[in-house]
């Protein structure tokens, strides 16, 4: 039932590699390669919490992420810390698909058309984001703003929650 205060939630018209898409179940935004969820995931629990790593802690970091790789598992990151961003690269190197949590929407963090890698270093591994191969996840609609924030637990808490596989409504079996 919807209601001023609560919407009806907008449907989709396209599959989640085509367009952006809300998943109801999960109160969840979904942009790419839904097919990941299914897949064997990785969190970098090294890059949670404080933004100020040390340049050891953000080897360590690159390390786990390379492991995880090279592993066959999906690396579930955020993007708004350095540490996180270095997890985040790590995939792009070794060509390898990755999940990306934002705190904002989609139109903000990949652009107008959805196209742009989410920031900079990752812009030198790969000319624009690729939908067929990843998939960003966010709680806030594509249009609207990222909370700009270096410690975001929220966001932290979700990949922990993704990985582990406990966010209800979404469908983690294989495919």
């Amino acid at each position: 039932m919807a209601t001023r205060l609560a919407p009806e939630p907008p449907r989709r018209s396209a599959p989640f590699d085509v367009e952006p898409g809300f998943y109801p179940d999960a109160g969840l935004w979904l942009y790419g390669n839904a097919r990941l969820l299914g897949t064997s995931l990785a969190s970098i629990s090294r890059a949670f919490g404080h933004p100020h790593h040390t340049p050891k802690d953000m080897e360590l970091i690159e390390q786990e992420a390379e492991r995880a790789v090279l592993e066959g598992r999906i690396i579930v990151t955020g993007i708004h810390s350095p540490a996180h961003q270095r997890a985040a690269i790590v995939p792009l190197r070794w060509g390898a698909p990755r999940i990306l949590v934002f705190s904002g929407g989609f139109h903000h963090h990949l652009g107008p058309d959805l196209k742009e890698e989410p920031f900079r270093a990752a812009r030198l591994w790969r000319y624009q984001f690729d939908a067929k191969t990843d998939l960003v996840i966010s709680r806030r609609a594509p249009d609207k703003l990222p909370t700009f924030a270096q410690f975001n637990p929220t966001v932290d808490r979700l990949i922990e929650w993704i990985t582990a596989r406990l966010v209800p409504g979404i469908l983690f079996e294989p495919r």
